[in-house]
């Protein structure tokens, strides 16, 4: 696996630390997901990305602080849709539509940040991850709100635990990392439309 860096940044050229910093996530990532975080060391990330080891510690304290990164962004990503979903959509049930196709679209464009955080979830603890723990609670807590909001407004039947269902609709699209291949007969908004249909058939008020 190599994602060698063809422009400034790499060994020799002129220094650009954006572009730097961005090649040594996409190698670190390549790697975590290939051989693990444990296998993968940091001459082997730099090796990847062609840069030289003093790049690395100038914008990483070690391996743990690039693992942090990545997570870091896949969050900060799926927080921005969460938001926009929240922000254009008013309506409970398209916006838990939204909600469900917003995690789904992070599992596919994310597939390696999340296969990597489900290998590794065990280095990400302690304090250095709590800012990270935070704003993923904070997307969690977008799905429970839009289940209470539909209880409250008389849409989705008051017998439902908003969390249960939140936490059951999350583990539904992360399971789907282990299914889903892009590029395949159902696009990623197949899905999210199949898997709302049976979120939605369970909570709705059911009128005789």
């Amino acid at each position: 696996m190599a994602v060698k860096s063809q422009g400034p940044g790499s060994r020799g050229g002129a220094y650009a630390p954006e572009h730097t910093r961005r090649v040594l996530l996409e190698a670190a990532t390549a790697l975590f997901e290939e051989r693990g975080y444990h296998a993968t060391s940091v001459e082997s990330i730099v090796s990847a990305a062609g840069v030289t080891k003093g790049a690395f510690y100038h914008h990483f304290g070690g391996k743990q602080d690039v693992l942090l990164q990545i997570q870091e962004d896949y969050i900060d990503s799926r927080l921005r849709n969460c938001e926009q979903v929240m922000e254009s959509v008013t309506d409970p049930q398209e916006r838990l539509r939204e909600l469900i196709y917003e995690a789904l679209v992070g599992i596919e464009k994310y597939r390696a940040q999340v296969s990597i955080f489900n290998a590794e979830r065990r280095f990400l603890t302690g304090p250095d991850f709590a800012p990270i723990k935070a704003k993923r609670d904070k997307v969690n807590a977008f799905y429970e709100s839009v289940i209470q909001q539909g209880i409250d407004e008389g849409v989705f039947s008051p017998d439902l635990n908003p969390r249960i269902v939140s936490f059951s609709i999350l583990g539904m699209a992360a399971w789907a990392l282990s299914w889903f291949r892009p590029g395949g007969q159902l696009s990623i908004r197949d899905v999210a439309d199949q898997m709302s249909m049976l979120v939605l058939s369970g909570a709705l008020v059911h009128t005789d």
